[in-house]
């Protein structure tokens, strides 16, 4: 007699877990493939978002550099002498937290230049102008005309103009060079050789301030304006510096791109500390955090010859049309470190785990452009294609 109520066979059993399992599996992966996209995808549009953020602002400081000096400017601050150490003024080149270069990387960074040794990251420092700020000329002393570089007391025909803050730094040129210095607001004075006391500005100037030293060549045009005897002008100084360290927050330990208006100084003048250093941010820090998650700052420079690029910036020489910096290569490396994401690597300080990205861009300096411009046609040293007829 045949069972009414027969169950499944254990075969039967077996096939159908098998494609439950199957089919839950599929399912899993899919959630678990969803999951891993939602929560990634965020991640990689702020890292994104940061470095395209931090070099937007260092492409415009680099093409805004040395705008509105005199001719032949050192407007890109050099680590000397060349291989010198990272300390103080003298470290630029490969003086920053170890990035994410790599020691193969390393070597062929601007092979024509001898390479880059150093897996750090790099520190750039531009010396430029407010060109909204009006230029000032400075009256003659007791003594004779003022000296760039040396402390005291100075005085402006034109005032002191309302953009340049005081405290603050001042880029004072003559008929040889340019030196930056601190100044500060002072009792009003006359001009020696005639004045308004109410009209003039008067500054109290702290001495040159370091690498930009009156000996250094950072030369000037060799035709100022024609103004006797020897004119001393005054510009609104901006010493832009960009470094990489740690970001300062406890909860996140990733690197950040921070960016000071006034070099390794304060408003001052003073040695101010910088990101990641002891004692940092202390009172009146001109540091600002640009962006986190920035890891890695690499900086290439070229000048006439299109084939070479060099490590740090040449010496800028009067009327060596050749030594002007006509293009900046800038590469920053941003990281998301945020734990189990798809496409992490090992890399950067201490091996940390994460999805990284790179940005590279080629800039070229106004100062370059503006003075190339102006090169006159029977200038032996004048580009072909540039002379201005």
């Amino acid at each position: 007699m045949k069972r009414a109520n027969a169950g499944f066979s254990l075969v039967e059993l077996m096939i159908a877990m098998t494609v439950t399992l199957i089919v839950s599996g599929a399912i899993y992966g899919l959630l678990t493939a969803g999951g891993n996209a939602f929560r990634r995808e965020p991640e990689l549009a702020d890292r994104q978002q940061n470095i395209r953020i931090a070099m937007d602002l260092v492409s415009r400081d680099v093409f805004n550099a040395g705008a509105g000096l005199p001719t032949f400017s050192q407007v890109f601050t050099r680590t000397d002498p060349v291989g010198g150490g990272c300390t103080g003024a003298a470290g630029l080149n490969g003086c920053g937290v170890v990035g994410t270069l790599g020691a193969v990387a390393a070597a062929t960074r601007a092979p024509d230049d001898g390479g880059d040794p150093s897996e750090s990251s790099d520190v750039l420092e531009i010396v430029s102008t407010d060109e909204e700020c009006p230029v000032v000329s400075l009256c003659p002393n007791t003594s004779g005309n003022p000296v760039p570089g040396t402390a005291g007391t100075y005085v402006a025909r034109e005032g002191v103009p309302a953009c340049q803050p005081l405290p603050g730094l001042v880029l004072l040129t003559d008929a040889a060079s340019f030196v930056v210095q601190s100044a500060a607001a002072t009792a009003a004075k006359a001009c020696t050789a005639g004045g308004n006391s109410v009209r003039n500005g008067t500054l109290a100037l702290g001495a040159l301030l370091p690498p930009w030293t009156a000996a250094a060549p950072m030369a000037v045009t060799a035709n100022p304006p024609p103004q006797a005897p020897n004119p001393v002008f005054m510009y609104h100084g901006r010493v832009i510096r960009y470094r990489i360290a740690p970001s300062g927050d406890p909860m996140d330990v990733s690197p950040a791109l921070w960016r000071s208006e006034s070099g390794r100084y304060s408003a001052g003048g003073a040695v101010a500390a910088e990101p990641g250093a002891g004692g940092f941010p202390g009172a009146n820090s001109p540091w600002q955090l640009v962006a986190r998650g920035i890891e890695d700052l690499q900086l290439e420079y070229r000048t006439g010859d299109p084939a070479i690029w060099r490590n740090q910036p040449p010496l800028s020489a009067t009327n060596d049309w050749n030594s002007l910096v006509r293009q900046v290569r800038i590469t920053l490396s941003a990281r998301s470190s945020a734990g189990n994401l798809q496409g992490q690597s090992t890399g950067g300080a201490g091996g940390v785990n994460a999805v990284r990205g790179e940005l590279t861009t080629t800039v070229a300096p106004r100062q370059a452009f503006d003075e190339l411009q102006m090169c006159l046609a029977d200038s032996p040293a004048c580009p072909a294609g540039t002379q201005v007829r």
